[in-house]
Formats: structure tokens, C-alpha cells, sequence
């Protein structure tokens, strides 16, 4: 069909696609077969999706098919006409082309970073076009470490039009849960766990048939205490006091390890991490000293040798330990770091929001240098508790925090305050123009972590009150419209049982 489906007919052909889920699999091809496809007009006859098969080379097709369609699951488009060169866009963005199936099929992979909801699915060739309509899902995944498990949640909303959220298949036991991950296609999550005298992680398929499912529980050779992914590229490094792993996540759900990495001393005693969206870079966090460092973990052909940098304070003329959190901005030209007081302090430092531009590599070498921009103080806001920066590119990049582009990329919290004469309830504030804040959520509760939708156009919050049960709330960033779920009881808070949330990208 080379013209555009109408409404009616596209809810129709959705149905149809789910329900022809059942029906038989075509064989994936051989990449030297392709030639053997005609050209023609294209005509799309079915859509289903995948899972997450591994598809290493041709033979028969084993999908995990529930008609479900998520970010980063694999699709398959059946039909006529596709020859052998096509283009396909999903939501207006370009879906890759990873295997043809008999009878000129395309296995496609949904693409990060698009709208969700009914989107057109567009196959192109030989200048013409067919065109369906699918509706995409975006998924929120929440470590609720104070009861060892991980949910999954279906988010929407922002844009005009109202958020929503809603429970994802069945919650996963991950008791000992120390971190979190989401791999840079949205395909998998990975859990850091800690049992007995060791680490392992967790591999969670995002995309299995009737909701999330652990793929495999891979031990760590070495101990650990935070996992991190790298938001454009696919590579995950689990980090510990003295060591280091590199994950290969090209194929989410089997991840490829590196040796495990020697960490610079430079590097010993940070307690925060950051990847750049690249994965060569890890920011490290010395809390003690109110300092920054990248270290260099670009793998070799055989090896991932960790070196020093760049290095900087954030707080040159601080005495007490400030700095809380540390991300990069979605081009990793920023890294930018949140400090000030923790619970316990006595509210004499004013929790303060810094840019800090990073330089090209010099050539032929590793070191870049580090430049502070001003800070952005909160005078009004309690202690920093959580700090997230969008995926999505900046409008405009800037040395400094008065550069912030109009759309906001930033949003950090704060925790409630009630000692003094100025109590200051809970706050997830997002960054503005020219380093505006704007209140995103207020009240008595925590925000103990808070993530982003690609646009930065909804807020995906933790909020917990002291013994309370922990909600999450979907928050419209621009016109503060919200919607909320309840997961679990109400329970005492522990820093020992992390709380993270991770927006599929």
C-alpha cells in the first residue's frame, strides 16, 4: 500500500498484525541471498514483533512474539516489494535493517530516542513507499532495593498530551540489588547484585514475551559497587575500588566481557560514577575532596587499560565533602556535577549546580582539560538527592550554565528540609533558559531518584515520605501535569537499599 493508511484501517491492520503473531515463522536469510530479491512496489502485509532473539546466522526464526511492541525490540515486517536496498523509518526515525527473511522480509530493530504511542511504520523503495501504523511503548525500570525487587512500568504522555503510567508484567526478585543499568537500544537492564562475598549482575530481557524476565545472572570476578551504561554507545562498565569491567552490550541480552581492568590510583576512592555517551570515558567522583577525574577506558583490540585524564575540583574553596552526583549532558561535551549538604548537615552550604566543559583529547594522547562554569545556586532547596540530564541533543552547547538551552535538559531534587526558620519541603526542579529553575514537583515527600523521557518532556520520579510506600510519579516537565502509581508498603528507608530509575531511551 503506497499510500497513507487511513485511521480505521491502520487500528484494524494493528489487530490483525497482533493475532497473525501465532501463525508460522519465516526463515531468516543468508546475507548473499539478498541479491536474489526483486524490486517492486512495497506492500505491507504483517508486522509482529520479536523479542530479542539471538540471530547469529540464517536458518529458522525462534521469536518471543506477546504483540507488544517496545524500544529496542526486534520486528518483523512482512510483505512484497522491498527489494533489496529499503529504508525504513519507525515514528520518523530510522529503523536499521539487520536480517531479511524468505520471501524478502525485513527484521528491523524499534530505534531509541521516538515518540510512543500509534506511529507510522514506513518501508521506502525504489522511490516508493508502503505505510502502517504500530503503536510503540516506552518502559520505566524502577529498583526498589528496600524490598529486592524490579519493576517495569509503561509510561506515556508529554506533548500535549497527559502522562500516564501503569504496571509492566510481574515484578522480579533481585534481593541484594546495589545498582542499575539500561543498555543504550532500551533492550535490556542490568542489576548489580551483592551475595555473600561477591558481585553479580543481573540481565534482564526488557523485551520477553508477557513482560520483563532475568536472561541470565552473570558473576563478576571482582567486587563491585556501581554499574553505569553509556548512553549512546554499547558499553557498560561495573566499577569497583580497585577494578573494572567493560561490557560489550552490542547484543543487549548477551553481553560480551572484556578482561577485567586494573583502575588507576588516581582513581581509588571516588563514590560516584558517570560514562560519557561514547563509552571512553568514566567520571569519577571524590566526595572527600570535591574533585572530578575522567579516566580514559577505551578498550584495545584485546584490552581495556584505564588512565588518568583530566582532573579538576568542582568546589575549590570548600572544606567539607559536597559533591553528591556527577552526569554527563547527551553530547558529552558537559559533565555536570550536584553538591551541597547531605540529610545530616546543618543547611550552612547552599546546594549549588555546575556545568563543567570537557576538551577534545589532545592529539596523539589522552588528556583533555576541564573548565568550571558558573555555578547555578538553590538557596531555597534542601539536600541534593538525585541528578539526571536527557538524552536527547542540546539546542545549543555552552561553557557555562547560563547557556542552558530553552528546552530543558536538566532536572535534579532535593530533600525536604525542617529544621531552621526557612523549612524547605522535597523539589524536583528542572534547568531553564539561561539557568532558570522551574519547579517540577513539590512537597513533603523524597525524590530519591528521578530519570528522564529522550525529550526531557516527562520527569520519571521516586517519591517516598520517611516510612511511606515508595510511588512513583510521572510528571509533564512543561506544563507540570502528573500521574502516579503506588508499588509496594510502606517501609523504613535505608541507605544500604538503593532506589534508581531508568527510562528505556
Amino acid at each position: 500500500m503506497a499510500a497513507r493508511t487511513p485511521s480505521v484501517s491502520a487500528l484494524l491492520f494493528a489487530v490483525l498484525a497482533s493475532a497473525a503473531c501465532g501463525s508460522t515463522w519465516p526463515q531468516v536469510l543468508d546475507p548473499t541471498d539478498i541479491v536474489t530479491l526483486r524490486e517492486g512496489t512495497p506492500h505491507i502485509r504483517r508486522v509482529a514483533d520479536l523479542g530479542s532473539p539471538h540471530i547469529g546466522k540464517a536458518g529458522p526464526l525462534a521469536p518471543a512474539s506477546d504483540g507488544q511492541i517496545c524500544v529496542g525490540e526486534q520486528l518483523l515486517i512482512e510483505g512484497s516489494g522491498f527489494g533489496k536496498q529499503p529504508t525504513v523509518l519507525l515514528g520518523g526515525r530510522p529503523a536499521e535493517v539487520r536480517w531479511r527473511t524468505s520471501g524478502g522480509g525485513l527484521i528491523v530493530q524499534v530505534p531509541t530516542g521516538g515518540p510512543t504511542g500509534a506511529q507510522p511504520l514506513v518501508v521506502e523503495a525504489a522511490g516508493k513507499r508502503a505505510e502502517a501504523t504500530v503503536t510503540v511503548h516506552r518502559l520505566a525500570v524502577v529498583l526498589d532495593g528496600q524490598r529486592g525487587l524490579l519493576h517495569t512500568l509503561r509510561i506515556a504522555g508529554g506533548g500535549g498530551q497527559s502522562p500516564t503510567v501503569e504496571a509492566y508484567g510481574k515484578p522480579l526478585v533481585v534481593a541484594g540489588a546495589r545498582g542499575l543499568a539500561v543498555s543504550s537500544d532500551g533492550a535490556a537492564a542490568y542489576v548489580l547484585l551483592h551475595s555473600g562475598d561477591r558481585e553479580q549482575v543481573a540481565i534482564v530481557d526488557l523485551t520477553a514475551a508477557a513482560g520483563p524476565s532475568v536472561r541470565e545472572l552473570r558473576p563478576l570476578r571482582h567486587r563491585a559497587s556501581a554499574i553505569v551504561g553509556a548512553a549512546s554507545a554499547p558499553t557498560v562498565a561495573i566499577v569497583g575500588e580497585n577494578e573494572l569491567t567493560l561490557w560489550d552490550v552490542s547484543e543487549a541480552n548477551r553481553p560480551i566481557s572484556w578482561p577485567v581492568a586494573a583502575l588507576p590510583t588516581e582513581a581509588h576512592g571516588a563514590t560516584m560514577f558517570a560514562l560519557h555517551p561514547n563509552g571512553t570515558l568514566l567520571a569519577a567522583g571524590f566526595a572527600a575532596q570535591n574533585e572530578v577525574a575522567l579516566i580514559d577506558v577505551r578498550p584495545s583490540r584485546t584490552e581495556v587499560v584505564p588512565k588518568e585524564a583530566a582532573r579538576t575540583m568542582v568546589l575549590p574553596l570548600a572544606r567539607q565533602p559536597l559533591l553528591h552526583s556527577v552526569r554527563f549532558s547527551s553530547d558529552g561535551e558537559l559533565l555536570w556535577a550536584l553538591s551541597g549538604e547531605g540529610l545530616l548537615g546543618t543547611a550552612q552550604q547552599t546546594t549549588q549546580l555546575v556545568a563543567v566543559t570537557v576538551s577534545d583529547k589532545e592529539p596523539g594522547g589522552i588528556k583533555r582539560s576541564l573548565q568550571l562554569g558558573k555555578p547555578l545556586e538553590i538557596k531555597d532547596a534542601g539536600s541534593p538527592l538525585w541528578l539526571s540530564v536527557a538524552r536527547s541533543q542540546p539546542i545549543a552547547s555552552g561553557a557555562t550554565i547560563r547557556t542552558v538551552p530553552e528546552r530543558s535538559l536538566v532536572v535534579f531534587a532535593t530533600a525536604p528540609r525542617t529544621e531552621g526558620n526557612r523549612p524547605q519541603p522535597g523539589s524536583l526542579f528542572r534547568v531553564g533558559a539561561g539557568g532558570a529553575l522551574k519547579t517540577v514537583i513539590t512537597g513533603p515527600q523524597m525524590f530519591p531518584s528521578v530519570d528522564l523521557s529522550p525529550d526531557a518532556g516527562l520527569a520519571v520520579a521516586a517519591e517516598q515520605n520517611i516510612s511511606g510506600p515508595l510511588t512513583v510519579t510521572v510528571a509533564d516537565t512543561e506544563i507540570k501535569t502528573t500521574a502516579s502509581l503506588t508499588l509496594g508498603t510502606a517501609t523504613a528507608t535505608t541507605e544500604k537499599a538503593p532506589i534508581a530509575i531508568v527510562v528505556q531511551p
